[in-house]
């Protein structure tokens, strides 16, 4: 889930408020545009996941609103003769899913994946397909492979929130959210078989049914593949005082069955609440975000407090010891800071680290965005490593949206990194005519 401004209590209060950085350095250099504004109606609005690029440049994204039926659109934007062009692949009608909220994913034959927070046969969510038409300017096929099963507990659909993971095999891999009441869970992680002949039905396996004591619960985030295991957060819950985790999914061949271990149990000071995938880094480390946690400051969410982290976990030495988590920055909402990261960071050259947070930034004068204390309608920032081993890292805000006179707003997704350098992504909200916007960004 991307948008978490109402909360329930779960993590124990941070420590007490450290001194405030000054104000993060501005990029003069980084060269900003909003290079699409969604109308709303048939042409989709809001869009809350992230943008992928094809082979051949064009970038293609989901939104959660709007569309002939307004339960959300895929699109595809490319560069014309008169500038960027839209066109919209699919709107979801409802039985073939509503309100698609995360990143697509290609395969390697050019379709795309992707799931959908309600709809479908169950209204409980769905995962789809996209497959391109046969002669260039043809429509787009959706399939439904999946419906995912409704009346959880107190009757909430289970919910997809995540990107799917897709296996050298072609199985797909993601998570679902919301709790369920048989058997008890906090989210599932689960496995959909193609078929042995085409336009057979996938097949459904679950991995892992979620407890909040011991792997957490909640999960909004897609797992990423390393080796033989997936690896993945949790938004509630975990062993210590209930900020989520990181955990670790491993298959066991002779079996058949996965077995979840747990990496890394956030503990509040360090982030608490983490809906962002992981980043994968070299030498096994990954990278990621927490929606709080972290320094006490402006930010007020409820019995926890904080503004969110960046965070690095480093694999142990030897197999079977312990992960160690680093918090590689500490936002504040402070003299232009950011706060409230919800998406993944991507890993851009030497080592540095881009990613967006929902609220804070520069923009807060008679800004339309507040939440949980902040003001400001959201940053693009930068963090780049130590140039010694052990030294800070540096935050550099490259944008501050403002959500007035065409900007953006609120951006929940994290950002491509296109072929050529340049970054882009997506505000949920803002932009001509209020109702989201891709933009671009060159560090």
């Amino acid at each position: 889930m991307k948008v978490f401004a109402l909360r329930v209590s779960g993590c124990a209060t941070i420590l007490a408020a450290l001194t405030l950085p000054a104000m993060p350095p501005a990029a003069a250099a980084a060269t900003y545009s909003v290079i699409y504004s969604f109308k709303g109606g048939a042409d989709g609005a809001s869009p809350y996941g992230g943008l992928v690029q094809s082979s051949a440049g064009q970038l293609f994204g989901t939104t959660y609103t709007g569309g002939t039926g307004e339960y959300g659109t895929v699109f595809e934007l490319g560069q014309g003769t008169s500038g960027w062009e839209k066109a919209v692949l699919h709107n979801f009608s409802g039985p073939d899913g509503e309100t698609p909220s995360d990143t697509l994913v290609f395969d390697a034959a050019g379709n795309l994946y992707g799931t959908t927070r309600w709809g479908g046969a169950n209204n409980g969510g769905t995962v789809f397909n996209l497959i391109p038409p046969s002669a260039p300017g043809g429509p787009w096929t959706q399939n439904v492979l999946y419906s995912m099963p409704s009346g959880g507990c107190d009757n909430l659909p289970r919910g997809l929130f995540g990107s799917v993971l897709i296996s050298p095999s072609g199985a797909l891999i993601t998570t679902s959210a919301v709790t369920t009441c048989t058997p008890p869970s906090g989210g599932t992680l689960f496995l959909l078989t193609p078929p042995a002949q085409t336009g057979g039905a996938w097949t459904e396996s679950t991995l892992i049914n979620f407890s909040k004591a011991s792997l957490g619960s909640s999960i909004f985030a897609g797992v990423v593949g390393r080796g033989n295991s997936v690896y993945g957060t949790t938004w509630y819950g975990g062993p210590l005082v209930g900020c989520g985790d990181v955990y670790e999914s491993t298959p066991t061949p002779s079996t058949g069955t996965w077995t979840g271990s747990l990496v890394y149990a956030f503990q509040g000071s360090d982030g608490c609440n983490s809906g962002a995938t992981l980043t994968p880094g070299p030498n096994g480390v990954f990278y990621g975000t927490t929606y709080d946690g972290g320094i006490l400051g402006p930010c007020i969410i409820p019995t926890n407090g904080g503004c969110g982290v960046v965070f690095e976990l480093t694999p142990p030495a030897a197999q079977g010891g312990t992960w160690t988590e680093s918090v590689l920055y500490y936002f504040t909402a402070a003299n232009g800071d950011g706060a409230y990261p919800s998406a993944n960071v991507v890993l851009g050259p030497n080592g540095v680290l881009y990613g967006t947070t929902q609220y804070g930034g520069s923009a807060t004068t008679g800004s339309p965005c507040s939440s949980n204390g902040v003001s400001g309608c959201g940053t693009v920032f930068q963090l780049t490593p130590p140039t010694t081993p052990g030294g800070a890292w540096t935050e550099t805000i490259l944008h501050s949206f403002t959500g007035q006179n065409g900007d953006g707003s609120i951006p929940m997704a994290g950002l491509l990194t296109a072929s050529d350098g340049t970054l882009y992504g997506t505000t949920s909200g803002g932009g001509a005519s209020n109702k989201g916007t891709v933009f671009s960004i060159v560090p």
